[in-house]
């Protein structure tokens, strides 16, 4: 048996509260496109809990702890909100940055890349975002995107996820309220809705590059 063990790396509370419960069943829904060749069981906590923004700093957090976990999970931009494309370079020298302090194997190192904001992943599964909200209409009724690929096409999708929960529960939440709304969606996106966006696809598709060179999954090329 395989003991699975993760660390990710999150910009902020809202988008860790999101991917640590998003983690767990991309894994597992990975495991399901792809057979795995022995018994793997995956922890639903992180291995470690890594903090600050300044890249080295990370990097070296990270590789202190690196007998803890076999999967380092990406998503920030080290430095504040910047475009898209910054962020997935920034993303990318972590990465790098822990190849050269402790020759941590750059396929085990999976960046997280949104089109534009985390809540792009959030919102292609409109059912999801309406159930955690306790919302019994249709999500195009509070301004949600009519299917996945138009979530990737929102310039703001941030701002549209919050008009959408001041429509449904009012303007006066606390921050805690957020990272249990963010959770509470993660635990009921269909993967099959996510898969529908490219950045999705290309996370899930070095997901499983770092799940074969751990010889966890076979190559489908095999």
């Amino acid at each position: 048996m395989i003991y699975l063990s993760c660390v990710a790396h999150c910009e902020g509370a809202s988008d860790r509260a999101y991917f640590e419960v998003l983690i767990p069943r991309a894994l597992q829904g990975a495991f399901e496109k792809r057979s795995p060749l022995q018994k793997i069981e995956i922890p639903e906590m992180q291995a470690v809990r890594l903090a600050g923004r300044v890249i080295d700093e990370v990097a070296q957090q990270a590789c202190k702890a690196k007998d803890a976990f076999q999967i380092i999970f990406v998503h920030s931009d080290m430095g504040g909100r910047s475009l898209e494309a910054n962020m997935g370079a920034r993303s990318c020298a972590l990465c790098l940055a822990m190849e050269r302090r402790c020759e941590w194997p750059p396929r085990r190192c999976v960046v997280i890349a949104p089109r534009h904001e985390t809540e792009a992943w959030i919102l292609s599964d409109g059912a999801a975002v309406t159930s955690a909200l306790g919302y019994t209409g249709s999500p195009e009724s509070i301004g949600l995107p009519s299917e996945p690929r138009a979530a990737e096409r929102l310039k703001d999708p941030k701002l549209n996820l919050h008009e959408a929960v001041i429509k449904v529960r009012g303007s006066r939440r606390r921050s805690d309220d957020v990272q249990q709304l963010y959770a509470s969606i993660a635990q009921r996106q269909s993967l099959d809705q996510l898969r529908r966006l490219s950045s999705f696809a290309a996370f899930e598709s070095q997901l499983i590059d770092a799940l074969v060179e751990m010889r966890c999954v076979s190559n489908a090329n095999d």
